[in-house]
């Protein structure tokens, strides 16, 4: 076929005028190259959009990194609005503090605030966040302090049941929740609150601890076992409230704050926290 057209194409142009013949070569050649032409000329255009295409993620990345700062930023500021409407009590203050370190290993549920003595921290004040009762300083230093959570296996809370006021202590079951006994007539049941009785001095009255998940008997069919989930979630746990007595008394020296809860303290520094001093 292709020779049959080149034939052809040469006994018309030999059969027109010479200034006939150029005007077809011209033709000929536009209908012939035009189509090369146009795939030649898209090579360009087809690097110039990959490299704007390149531009285009790299500005989205930029959009979406910029996109995370500002959300964590809003994230941070509600949970500081929240900290802030706490309930605040004309005999409290409340310090601000926030955590710095956790047990890495696990082994025993504390952590560690950039607040201490000089801020005003003393042994045994209790720490709580917009959600509720966290837990309680078992160690101060200069400038930071170890806090223990309500879920310590050796915490104790003396609490109160907002709605029926039946009196138990809280123990903490090692991230797992917490523990009440109580005898088997106490009236309490799924979803009840409990609160911090201030029993004993160390935690102010009327500080939420958590929610009934769960009422058994034991195997002795004398006392009830009760299932509290924290209101605080501990995974989560990033600002605090160190409440300070604002009658509380300035210790005869620095040194007497670093006794405490000793084996707690030193379990916690034993298991791969960063130093706190």
């Amino acid at each position: 076929v292709t020779l049959v057209l080149t034939t052809l194409i040469s006994v018309i142009l030999l059969s027109l005028s010479p200034q006939n013949q150029i005007m077809v070569s011209r033709t000929v050649m536009v209908t012939v190259l035009s189509p090369v032409q146009k795939v030649f000329s898209f090579i360009p255009s087809f690097f110039n959009l990959r490299h704007e295409n390149s531009l285009l993620r790299e500005e989205l990345a930029q959009l979406l990194l910029k996109n995370a700062e500002l959300r964590e930023s809003t994230l941070e500021n509600q949970r500081l609005r929240q900290l802030l409407g706490f309930k605040r009590r004309k005999d409290y203050t409340y310090l601000p503090a926030e955590v710095i370190a956790h047990d890495a290993d696990r082994v025993q549920n504390g952590v560690i605030i950039d607040s201490g003595i000089r801020d005003g921290v003393r042994l045994y004040m209790a720490v709580v966040t917009s959600e509720g009762l966290a837990g309680r300083i078992v160690e101060a230093g200069p400038h930071s302090s170890i806090v223990q959570l309500l879920t310590d296996r050796s915490c104790r809370i003396s609490s109160i049941v907002e709605r029926s006021r039946v009196k138990g202590t809280i123990s903490g079951r090692l991230h797992d929740g917490l523990d009440l006994r109580l005898p088997l007539r106490a009236d309490i049941r799924l979803g009840d609150m409990l609160v911090s009785s201030g029993l004993g001095g160390t935690f102010p009255p009327g500080l939420l601890v958590g929610r009934v998940q769960g009422v058994r008997m034991e195997d002795t069919g004398i006392l009830k076992q009760v299932e509290i989930s924290p209101v605080v979630d501990f995974n989560r746990l990033e600002e605090v409230f160190v409440i300070v007595p604002r009658s509380v008394s300035e210790p005869d020296s620095m040194a007497s704050n670093y006794i405490g809860n000793r084996s707690f303290a030193h379990g916690i520094l034993d298991h791969k926290l960063n130093p706190w001093w």
